[in-house]
């Protein structure tokens, strides 16, 4: 059993390692992003609107309403962060279903960079 993704070596050359965690990282980043711009770029204001846009305002809604209920006053402030983080932490989790996939968020080295990057932003954003 493994307990990391840091252990699944797919290439080395001396101490370079490009490890599991590397991989799926980039490659969520990738499908992430991929994914952001295909839902984004047909985006309308009108009535009719795509299912994918109906589930990103949807998702919005909700990170926006989180943070409302939190007691910061202006969500929208972090909104780019907040959700950002959401979104990766909820994806990498989701994914776990396809077979071989191991999730970044399952290595310390992931969720100590998550934990710089939050302990950085509260000063930052005031909060």
């Amino acid at each position: 059993m493994k307990i990391s993704p840091d252990g699944i070596i797919f290439w080395q050359m001396g101490f370079v390692k490009l490890n599991a965690t590397i991989v799926f990282t980039w490659g969520l980043m990738i499908f992430i992003t991929l994914g952001a711009w295909l839902i984004t770029r047909k985006i309308s204001i009108g009535i009719k609107i795509s299912r994918w846009q109906n589930l990103l305002e949807i998702l919005t809604v909700f990170v926006k309403k989180q943070i409302l209920d939190v007691g910061l006053s202006a969500p929208v402030k972090y909104m780019g962060f907040l959700g950002t983080l959401f979104i990766f932490i909820s994806i990498s989790n989701l994914l776990t279903i396809i077979p071989g996939y191991h999730p970044p968020t399952g290595s310390l080295s992931t969720t100590s960079a998550l934990a710089i990057c939050v302990f950085v932003a509260v000063p930052i954003y005031s909060i």
